[in-house]
């Protein structure tokens, strides 16, 4: 008989114990430290130059649109969106070889949520 109510004891212990557990969320994404002084110059720019301004993008007589070698070459898809539609958004660009990092999504995310600022 006590072994039985020792038995009980346990199981009600491990069960106590086991429903106040929380359990963090896995896959919830999390938002980058924008750091105020990204911009084109200091940041943006070798990131562009080593992922979209590559021979045959956009580059001048490259088959995408923009010449992405100077921030005023960008700024008609900067401006009316398009940059971050498909590199945010849709994560279609820029495609390989020039595919970004993690790292450099998130600084080019905060680069475009802060207003794409050139210097």
């Amino acid at each position: 008989m006590t072994r039985y109510i020792f038995s009980f004891c346990l199981l009600v212990a491990i069960l106590s114990a086991c429903t106040s557990d929380k359990l963090s969320l896995i896959d919830e994404p999390m938002e980058p430290d924008c750091n105020p002084e990204i911009n084109f110059n200091n940041t943006i720019q070798a990131i562009v130059n080593n992922s979209c301004a590559i021979p045959g993008c956009h580059v001048s007589g490259g088959n995408a649109p923009g010449i992405y070698t100077s921030y005023q070459g960008m700024l008609g898809q900067l401006d009316n969106g398009q940059v971050e539609d498909e590199v945010i958004v849709q994560r279609d660009m820029p495609r390989a070889p020039g595919v970004l990092t993690e790292e450099e999504f998130d600084l080019f995310k905060c680069w475009l949520e802060a207003g794409h600022p050139e210097n």
